[in-house]
C-alpha cells in the first residue's frame, strides 16, 4: 500500500483543474456553499453528493458531474439529480469539490474506495436521517 488516504482541501469547483490527485481513483465530496466549507465531515451540512470511482480518474468523474449538471447530456447520475433539483439556484461558483485520491495496488484500491464513500454515506444518514441531496441511492 502506498501512503494513507485522506481528503483534500476543498476546491472550489471552478478551479477544479488544480485538484491534486486527479489522476487518480479514489473518493469525492461536492458540497454548495457560499463560501469554502468548514470541514471534510460526511455530517456537513453543505455536502451535497458523495461519490466514488473505481475505473476512470477523479478528475473524468468530476468532469462529468459538472456536464450533467448543467447541461441536458447523460453520463452521471448525481450530476443529473443536480440539475433537476439544484442547478437554477446554485451557479458552478458555489459548488466545492474534496477528493481521497486512492493507491493503495491492485485488490486493496477499489476495495476501500467502495467501502469509504458508503461509509461516509451511512454518516450523513446518520446525521440527517436522509443521504445527501443528489445521492438517490
Amino acid at each position: 500500500m502506498i501512503g494513507e488516504p485522506g481528503f483534500h482541501r476543498w476546491v472550489n469547483m471552478t478551479s477544479r483543474g488544480g485538484i491534486q490527485g486527479k489522476n487518480l481513483p479514489g473518493v469525492y465530496m461536492i458540497a454548495r456553499s457560499e463560501d469554502e466549507p468548514s470541514d471534510y465531515r460526511a455530517s456537513n451540512k453543505t455536502i451535497i453528493y458523495i461519490g466514488e470511482t473505481t475505473g476512470q480518474t477523479l478528475g473524468e468523474r468530476i468532469r462529468q458531474f459538472i456536464v450533467s449538471a448543467y447541461t441536458v447530456k447523460p453520463g452521471h447520475s448525481g450530476g443529473n439529480t443536480f440539475r433537476t433539483m439544484l442547478s437554477a439556484e446554485t451557479p458552478e461558483k458555489m459548488l466545492w469539490v474534496s477528493v481521497c485520491p486512492v493507491e493503495m495496488g491492485e485488490v486493496y484500491t477499489s476495495a476501500y474506495i467502495k467501502y469509504l464513500e458508503r461509509r461516509l454515506i451511512w454518516e450523513h444518514v446518520a446525521a440527517y436521517g436522509e443521504r445527501p441531496a443528489c445521492n438517490s441511492t
